[in-house]
């Protein structure tokens, strides 16, 4: 490299929001192996015997699905 060479200028700092935005799916991904692992955690205890899938998957979904309008209409 000769002295003649173009140093390249540094890189822009990004903001907070453009890192929030590329670390949100990790964020995703850790949030849900949390919830999956408490689950577990809770169904081995026995502390989940009372809890009824039948109404907690729809309920589950709806939560979602409402969610994803709501952030979609902002």
């Amino acid at each position: 490299m000769s002295e003649m060479d173009p140093v390249p200028p540094p890189p822009m700092p990004t903001s907070s929001q453009d890192r929030w935005q590329r670390n949100s799916g990790a964020l995703w991904g850790g949030g849900i192996l949390i919830l999956i692992g408490v689950y577990f955690l809770l169904a081995n205890l026995g502390l989940l015997d009372w809890l009824k899938w039948d109404y907690v998957w729809p309920i589950v979904l709806i939560a979602i699905g409402l969610w994803l309008v709501v952030r979609r209409l902002r």
